[in-house]
């Protein structure tokens, strides 16, 4: 078979050069599970939060925007543990709240940390907080980071 008018290039030699990235076996159709493998704990800013530790709240807070994670995701991982808490001093159990057993008495346990009305103040200055970022324009990244500094 002549390719392209090159009599002497045949179509045993046309993919020659690309030998090797064929060569691969191909899997049937299964993927291979990858383990997630994180640089950073996905859990340590509540857990900061739960402590009511300005300084490791803001460290992990850090590392995460510093590994790519938005700050969009960042507020609502900040404010669901705060309303958590919130709702849980205020007596809502672990099936009102739809948690897991883990997550609900870790967040019982750190309410020895906060007043109710810490609580109370702070989820609502964060709800406010991302209302004025989307409403308004203001720099939700700043916002937060103040926020977390000031707790």
């Amino acid at each position: 078979m002549i390719i392209g008018g090159n009599k002497n290039m045949d179509q045993k030699n046309l993919f020659k050069e690309y030998e090797g990235d064929f060569n691969q076996e191909e899997t049937s159709g299964q993927k291979e599970k990858k383990e997630r493998v994180f640089g950073y704990s996905p859990f340590a800013l509540q857990d900061a939060l739960g402590e009511k530790s300005a300084k490791k709240a803001w460290i992990e807070y850090e590392k995460l925007r510093f590994v790519g994670i938005d700050e969009e995701e960042l507020i609502y991982k900040v404010i669901s543990k705060i309303r958590d808490m919130t709702s849980i001093i205020m007596g809502a159990n672990k099936e009102d709240l739809n948690l897991k057993d883990y997550p609900y008495n870790k967040s019982k346990k750190d309410l020895k940390n906060w007043k109710e009305e810490e609580l109370k103040n702070l989820y609502t200055k964060l709800v406010e907080i991302y209302h004025n970022s989307r409403i308004k324009g203001d720099d939700l990244d700043m916002a937060l980071e103040k926020t977390l500094l000031s707790i």
